[in-house]
């Protein structure tokens, strides 16, 4: 593992979101894998997401969105302590979501625009905003679908860090996921318990804070028992792992709070 960077490097704000649908053996959650030219985790199997843009909060987006400021702030920048970004945090789990795997979420299911979402897909792609696709989407921006997880921030020491908040949303019924072929190459619906344990043959690379997010989905059976849980969290503060370092101060090892020796690692 590399050493820890040398100089400070301020988080970027980004947004993930976990999409989940019943299947047969139970919860399912969708997962890509990153290229292996990936700049950020190469060759890992991630939840959809990425970077927030400076367009996700601005007002076209607020006035696109299903629910009102005032309920945007309570239900999302409250709970998890982003505040007035709550819009662009949400924004963005939706755009980074139709860019990456072509899922328009919270749209009624079984329903397609006339132009279809590929065509709405290839015109986000091409640099338009995504409330500028509202209209012919077919309905409001959904945001009021998203149900705030958790949030987690990069480890002081590494070269690129993120302030991460995670969703989770039901998988609309009958639109079909594609990757986009060029930051992911593969798609996977997948039962978090397996997951973890094809994880354990070495099968499934995951780095750390997405092991532990597949970890929290195990207690639960089914969608709607999932998002009900997510409904009811009333205070998500941000998550800060610390790297462990060995004696020749390489990465050995990653703490989250409450562990031994967290409050002595890098970082504190």
């Amino acid at each position: 593992m590399r050493s820890p960077h040398p100089t400070a490097v301020t988080p970027r704000l980004a947004a993930t979101t976990l999409i989940v649908r019943d299947g047969d053996t139970g919860l399912e959650v969708l997962m890509v894998r990153r290229s292996l030219q990936a700049s950020f985790m190469p060759g890992a199997y991630v939840f959809p997401g990425g970077a927030v843009d400076d367009a996700d909060g601005d007002a076209h987006h607020l006035d696109a969105c299903d629910e009102s400021p005032a309920r945007l702030a309570q239900r999302i920048g409250a709970v998890t302590e982003v505040g007035e970004q709550a819009l662009a945090f949400a924004v963005a789990a939706l755009r980074e979501c139709f860019e990456e795997c072509g899922l328009w979420l919270g749209a009624p299911d079984h329903h397609a625009p006339a132009a279809g979402w590929a065509t709405l897909r290839a015109r986000l792609h091409a640099g338009e905003t995504l409330a500028a696709l509202v209209a012919d989407a077919g309905g409001p921006l959904p945001t009021s679908t998203l149900q705030p997880w958790s949030r987690w921030v990069t480890p002081v020491g590494l070269p690129k860090r993120f302030d991460t908040l995670f969703f989770v949303a039901r998988a609309p019924a009958g639109q079909v996921p594609e990757v986009d072929a060029g930051e992911t190459t593969t798609l996977a619906w997948v039962n978090p318990p397996a997951a973890l344990d094809a994880l354990g043959r070495g099968e499934f690379p995951m780095e750390f804070a997405t092991v532990s997010t597949v970890e929290s989905l195990r207690p639960f059976a089914s969608v709607a028992e999932l998002l009900a849980h997510a409904a009811a969290q009333t205070r998500l503060p941000p998550l800060h792992p610390r790297l462990k370092l060995d004696a020749q101060g390489r990465i050995a090892g990653v703490l989250v709070p409450g562990q031994a020796g967290y409050d002595q690692a890098h970082g504190a």
